[in-house]
């Protein structure tokens, strides 16, 4: 299959009944599909359920149950569990024959006017996009390490999605949102007592993301260069916590995630 279309086919979803869709993936060098990708298709299907008019998704909230089989489709239900004038809600499960893989929640909001202010500051030392250390990530994902550090701990990434997009901002959040599980588990690393030197990452850890939140801030272009600036806040047992900003290349911030993720040292 051309590159172009399997691309194109990481956001497409299969309509199977009322509020139910199917979607595909691609392989992963891993063995499982990219939570990012499963988060992208949930909340596509969110957006194929919202009616109302001129709702655009704000948040999003999901927890990951099971890894997913990347040569079995994965089945997404949609729950309306709200349709207001300012705010809908939905919820939706990611199944496939082994069960639920992941639970996600989504909130859209209608328009309003107010203030725009932000206590976040973009880094006044990043490299320009394109440099740094290149990641093999997967289908539709450009993606380069621009710093990565475990004293203090900070983890910052530049990505971009390498597929063409429409102008409707809906498929530029669903492809941020495919972007934002980008090394947020090495981010959460960088704070671990135990780094790995040079030894391979699978000698040194078991991992897994537990769950994944994002906020919209304001519609983002995600075929440009965008700068996730990950923070790990907290580590304590065998969970970390990262919350990182993302910022345009001009500075502007156009979203926040966080994820929670576990990581055991092999003995």
């Amino acid at each position: 299959m051309p590159e172009e279309q399997r691309v194109l086919d990481i956001l497409r979803l299969e309509k199977h009944g009322a509020d139910t869709y199917v979607g595909e993936s691609p392989r992963y060098g891993w063995g499982r599909i990219y939570g990012g990708l499963v988060i992208a298709q949930a909340l596509r299907a969110a957006m194929h359920s919202v009616d109302t008019d001129r709702h655009v998704v704000h948040s999003l909230h999901a927890y990951f149950i099971l890894g997913g089989n990347p040569e079995e489709p994965v089945r997404y239900e949609v729950d309306r569990l709200r349709n207001g004038r300012s705010f809908s809600t939905r919820q939706v499960v990611a199944r496939q024959s082994s069960g639920a893989i992941l639970n996600l929640s989504a909130s859209f909001q209608r328009y309003e006017e107010g203030p725009d202010v932000s206590s976040v500051a973009f880094p006044d030392d990043v490299r320009p996009p394109g440099s740094g250390k290149p990641l093999e990530w997967g289908v539709g994902l450009e993606a380069r390490i621009e710093l990565e550090s475990s004293d203090p701990a900070r983890h910052r990434v530049w990505a971009r999605y390498t597929g063409s997009l429409a102008d409707a901002p809906d498929d530029h959040f669903a492809a941020l949102a495919y972007l934002s599980d980008v090394n947020t588990i090495d981010a959460v690393i960088t704070a671990h007592p135990v780094q790995r030197g040079e030894r391979d990452w699978d000698e040194v850890y078991m991992s897994a993301s537990l769950d994944h939140a994002m906020w919209f801030h304001r519609p983002v272009r995600a075929e440009e260069w965008l700068l996730f600036d990950l923070r790990p806040h907290q580590f304590i047992g065998t969970r970390g916590l990262v919350v990182g900003d993302v910022f345009t290349c001009s500075g502007e911030l156009v979203a926040t995630v966080a994820q929670q993720g576990l990581v055991r040292v092999r003995t």
